[in-house]
């Protein structure tokens, strides 16, 4: 309930002594919120124990995100009242050229005033309504029986201009759902604001709202974590209490196994290490296939080394771990590498970072991070949605639909193959890099397909990359002459198709 702290908070150092030294939210007037009250109401920490035991009710307090991007599935509930007002709380269209707060009849109401605890409006869409203009929205307590109106952008309230620290007072605190995915508390005071008095004793129970199917600005967006590898790099944007958005991982390191197929599945910077493949296989530039022998060529440039093509000019140099031999040099995997369309660079090849990722109903893969599809999500700037595949492209390409190796740029369709700098052994066709054929003019497609190690047994993974002795190179060299007393390797299929 409301009191006034004016008098009390004359002393700053008075008001910090009596709130806990872990919140994080300071009124102007130096009072540290949310605060127990000790006056025999339902404190909002209690709640919060009973909903969500990994919230902690100081800590996890704060002003932001106050302003909110609607998702398809709203849902409004009122899950604790500590007051004797009867108030609605509604959403507002956030402007940002707006210099006055939202008139009353620019509020649209969500739960009515006087609603009980437990009422729980669903299939209220915010994103299909029409008075939504397509932006951010923040939430308030509706004007009402001599009560103003109190906004989750605090820029908005009363100001103090009577405090040590002048500024518009908080009338609400938010808290991230740890349980549910795009779900936000935020707990309100009712009690009018003046100048010089905040009018509230600051437990922020009066009115307490569970809202789902929301995300902060910029949130639930594909993103890349450049200090991981692998996997381990795709992400989605999550909201910081504090403010902001930060790259939660999809994968954590050895959660994965290793598959061959481009990527460092289990995240420990090797590509395809040990990833299993058919008895008779070998896995090189992401597929098994079967290793290249005396009559299965490379490509012009390229030779056979332990059943792989590799630079001729690589042929038994060792590089790192995290590089790759490429025309005689150790470079990182991906340098000069320009992939074309969608596809990225993985471990130096060429690949489609989505093409083994299935997504639930709803969401649709884009940069191999499953997001919520862009109808129901806003767009990060200068992206648009199209409908027909749910991600976000360019502007002008919303409607666009391109012929095979092709793809949109600003409106237009264009050679997805156009500036593209494929692997070695490989070129661009029809927007995705792949083999040159095998030289079979006899200058030098062959190779050796001597299985004896070389400068100390490193064992070419592809595209000249070289990894440091173990057991995958004994594995190699068994396999290899496993292969040739069997006759296999005479196949005349080159080996690393589709690298």
């Amino acid at each position: 309930m409301r009191r006034t702290y004016s008098a009390l908070c004359g002393l700053v150092a008075l008001c910090s002594l009596s709130a806990s030294a872990h919140a994080l939210v300071t009124q102007p007037n130096g009072l540290v919120v949310p605060r127990d009250s000790a006056n025999g109401e339902t404190q909002i920490y209690t709640m919060l124990q009973a909903r969500e035991p990994g919230v902690d009710w100081q800590k996890d307090s704060n002003t932001t995100p106050d302003v909110f991007s609607p998702l398809c599935g709203f849902t409004a509930e009122l899950v604790l009242r500590q007051t004797a007002s009867s108030l609605a709380v509604g959403w507002y269209n956030v402007d940002p050229t707006r210099t006055v707060p939202p008139a009353t009849n620019e509020i649209f109401q969500v739960i009515p005033a006087g609603s009980p605890v437990g009422t729980k409006i669903t299939g209220a869409t915010i994103r299909g309504d029409v008075r939504y203009k397509g932006g951010l929205i923040g939430f308030a307590l509706i004007a009402g029986a001599g009560f103003t109106s109190k906004f989750t952008e605090k820029k908005w309230n009363t100001v103090c201009t009577g405090c040590a620290m002048q500024g518009p007072w908080i009338h609400s605190v938010t808290y991230i759902s740890k349980s549910t995915p795009n779900a936000f508390y935020v707990g309100f005071e009712d009690g009018n604001s003046s100048a010089t008095s905040f009018g509230n004793d600051g437990d922020y129970n009066d009115y307490v709202f569970f809202f789902t199917g929301l995300t902060c600005q910029g949130g639930g967006q594909a993103c890349d974590i450049a200090t991981n590898v692998g996997a381990c790099r795709n992400g989605v944007t999550e909201c910081l209490g504090s403010g902001g958005t930060t790259c939660k991982a999809l994968v954590t390191p050895g959660q994965n196994t290793e598959k061959c197929d481009g990527v460092d599945n289990d995240c420990n910077g090797a590509v395809d290490d040990n990833a299993p493949c058919p008895i008779g296989q070998l896995c090189s530039r992401g597929h098994c296939a079967d290793p290249c022998g005396s009559e299965a060529l490379c490509p012009l440039g390229q030779s056979c080394e332990l059943g792989r093509c590799v630079d001729t000019a690589c042929i038994g140099k060792s590089c790192p771990t995290t590089q790759v031999c490429r025309a005689g040099a150790c470079v990182s995997p991906c340098d000069g590498i320009v992939c074309p369309g969608s596809t990225v660079c993985s471990g130096g090849i060429c690949i489609d970072s989505c093409a083994a990722v299935v997504c639930p109903s709803g969401k649709v893969c884009q940069n191999g991070a499953c997001v919520t599809t862009c109808d129901c999500a806003p767009c990060n700037a200068g992206l648009v949605c199209q409908v027909a595949s749910g991600k976000c492209v360019s502007s002008g390409c919303e409607n666009m639909s391109c012929g095979a190796g092709d793809v949109c740029k600003s409106g237009s369709c264009v050679p997805a193959c156009s500036g593209a700098v494929c692997p070695s052994g490989q070129s661009c066709t029809l927007g995705q890099c792949q083999d040159l054929p095998p030289d079979t003019s006899g200058g030098g497609g062959g190779g050796t397909t001597d299985p004896t190690p070389i400068d100390g047994g490193a064992i070419d993974t592809g595209c000249g990359c070289r990894i440091t002795p173990s057991s995958d190179r004994q594995g190699a060299i068994a396999l290899f002459a496993a292969l040739a007393m069997l006759g296999l390797a005479s196949r005349r299929r080159l080996f690393g198709r589709r690298f």
